[in-house]
Parts: structure tokens; sequence; C-alpha cells
């Protein structure tokens, strides 16, 4: 733990705002990998045929493997350099990307710069969580924990409504111009100025970086949880598929596409800042079996409903549980290895980078065989998940 640093509470007030800041930032050019699919589809193919969709959402594939390897190295670099640090290089990497796709004159140079975003997501979600956990008292982090992960969720909700509303002047390149690239650099300016330079010092423990890497792969219920996590994040690809799923299914147009994902998305965020306030109250780990069950179930449900309205509706409980789901993952990994918690969280973001990559291309493959096997696919991945954590994850802490 670190002193007192964070409990003061002016000090502490700026530090959630630039951790929350920072996450916020990561979740913007996600909307590029979903909401601009078809868009993307046309520019480079000149066709919008599922065939073609599926092609280019494998950048979503080629960003999480690496993602991978940016994980594994930000485990190792976790044990020896300041977290802060980490999490300024993560926000960087995000404005990267930004530039990069914004410029992007082929799919190959969109292939290349998208999968910054990858690094810089599972960099900055891993150092924010880790700083959270070292510097915020027992009792206050699933609060804290909530507030990080619901802001990019809203991150999400307002760049979908953004894209919307700029979709017909200048398409995903507005977007990126006017939106991601600013908002990116604010936030790693913000990250800069409100994360104080010395708020991890004492947490450093001098440990060789096999020492803390045993820490993480022996011990069986943080194995679980790396595991269970990947699964539900291969799960949680569905809110990817999702635009196009109202698209195509439905022949939605874009505009409208966007004010369903915003209203969507907000639910999520919203369930994510409550699951901040019902996790202690129901236990980490009964908390999180019973909501990633029911996130499979009705993640599967969405695609079989008998028309749109009852899609819409079994889609916004969908995302209600899902937001419930992650703010408890997230409150229960990260005090899987407390002397480890870096390495532990950068580790968990590879996992999840994994699951993103499975979900994503088993995915791809289910959609060209149509929706309903793509849900169902999803959704027996998170059903998958809370098995996994029922019978072999441990909740480490009681408050």
């Amino acid at each position: 733990m670190i002193g007192n640093l964070a409990v003061d509470k002016p000090l502490g007030r700026r530090f959630i705002f630039a951790l929350a800041l920072a996450v916020f930032g990561t979740s913007m050019l996600d909307v590029l990998s979903s909401l601009f699919l078809v868009d993307l589809a046309k520019t480079f193919f000149g066709s919008s045929d599922l065939i073609y969709i599926a092609v280019v959402s494998q950048i979503i594939t080629i960003s999480s493997i690496i993602a991978i390897m940016a994980g594994i190295l930000n485990g190792f670099l976790s044990v020896r350099v300041k977290h802060r640090t980490l999490l300024l290089f993560g926000a960087l990497c995000i404005v990267i990307g930004a530039i990069g796709c914004l410029l992007a004159p082929n799919l190959l140079f969109l292939q290349i710069f998208y999968p910054f975003d990858g690094i810089g997501t599972i960099v900055v979600g891993a150092m924010a969580l880790t700083l959270i956990a070292e510097s915020i008292p027992l009792e206050k982090r699933a609060p804290s924990i909530g507030v990080v992960t619901s802001s990019g969720i809203v991150s999400i909700a307002i760049g979908f409504a953004i894209a919307g509303y700029g979709a017909n002047i200048g398409g995903y390149h507005s977007y990126l111009a006017w939106y991601v690239l600013p908002v990116s650099l604010v936030a790693m300016f913000a990250a800069y100025f409100f994360v104080p330079k010395n708020i991890q010092q004492t947490a450093v423990v001098k440990q060789s970086f096999s020492e803390s890497f045993k820490q993480v792969f022996l011990n069986r219920s943080a194995g679980a949880c790396l595991i269970g996590n990947m699964f539900l994040t291969a799960a949680g690809v569905w809110s990817i598929f999702a635009a196009t799923f109202w698209r195509k299914y439905y022949s939605l147009p874009i505009e409208v596409v966007a004010l369903i994902t915003v209203a969507v998305v907000l639910v999520y965020s919203l369930g994510g800042f409550m699951g901040g306030r019902l996790v202690d109250r129901f236990g980490r780990k009964r908390f999180v079996v019973y909501n990633w069950f029911i996130r499979g179930v009705l993640i599967a449900a969405v695609v079989y409903m008998p028309d749109i309205y009852s899609a819409l509706f079994m889609s916004f409980v969908a995302t209600l549980i899902g937001g419930f789901a992650l703010t408890g993952a997230n409150s229960l990994i990260v005090e899987q290895v407390p002397k480890s918690r870096g390495t532990m969280m950068s580790i968990n973001g590879v996992f999840g980078s994994i699951g993103v990559t499975i979900g994503s291309a088993c995915g791809g493959l289910a959609l060209t065989q149509g929706f309903q096997l793509l849900g169902l696919t999803l959704g027996i991945f998170a059903v998958i998940s809370a098995l996994i954590m029922f019978f072999f994850a441990k909740d480490p802490c009681k408050i």
C-alpha cells in the first residue's frame, strides 16, 4: 500500500479523474472497428458483403495479437518501471494509433496503426487498476474501480453518438480528426499532470521477474480468473458485431444504429457504475459468477428474439448485466496477487486480448453462417467463464 498519498480528498479526486480519463481515451477507437466496419469494407474493398466485413474485422484480431505481446512485456516492466510511466506510455500509444488510422491510405496501414490502440488499452487498463489498488483503501476500491471502468464504457457511448452524427459529413475520418485525436491528447496530459510522480514509489517491491510471474501463474485462483476473464472477453466481442447486426439483420440506417448503440452503452456504463456499489454487498466471487453466467445466456438470446423490439429489450438487459460483470471482474482479479498487482493485471490484459482474438476469429467465422450462430457461440463463451470461476476461483478478501 502507498502511505496516505491518495487519501487526500482534492488529490484523490484529481487522481481518479485522470485515471478515468485515461481509460476513457482507450475506448474511442473501438467505435472505428464496430460502427464503421461496413464503411471500412466499402472503402478498401468497394463492397459491404459479409465476407468483406469479416475480413476488415480482422484488424481487431491483429490488434489483439499485438496487445498480447505488449501485455507480456508490460508484465515484466511493471516489476521495475514506475506504473505512472507505463500509464503515460499507454496513453501515448492511443495518440499514435489515432493519427495513424486517420492518415491510413489503405487497409495495410490501418492494420499497422490500429494495433497501437490495443497496446495502449492493455497498458493503460492494467496500470490504472493497479494504481487504484495500491493507493485506495480496500473498502473504497470497488467504487473507484466502478468509476474508472464506467468511463471507458461512457467513452464508447459518446463515441457512437459523435460518430453517428458525423457519419454523413466526413465518415470515420471526421470522427478520428475532431474527436479521437483531441481527446486522446487531453487524456495523456491529464495523466501527466494529475497522477503524482511519486504515487507508487513505496509500493515497488524488489523482486525478480520470475518471482512476480510465479506468484501469478502458480496461484490456482489467479489462473482461474485469467482463463475465466479470457472467455468472458471473448463473449464480449458481441459488442463489436452488434452494430453490424442492427444494420444488416434489421436494415437500420447508420444514424439509428448509432442512437441505439449510445443508449445500450449508457446502460452498460450504468451497470459498471452500479456494480462498484454492489460488489462488496454480494461478495466478489458470487457477484462475478452470477453475472457472467447470466451475461452469456442473454447474449445468445438477443439474436433469437422474434422482432426488433424484443431484441432491443434483451440487448439492454444484457448490457446492464455486462456492466455488473465487468466491474465485478476487475474488483476480483486485482485482489488475487497483492504483491504483484502490476504483473497480474498486465497478464490479465494479455488473456483479455487472447479472448478478443478468440472471440473475433470465431465470431467472424460464425458470422459467415448467420447472426444466430454468432450469438450462440459468444454466449457459450460467457457461460464457460462463469463455470470456471465457480469451481476454481476464490475471493481473497472480505469487507
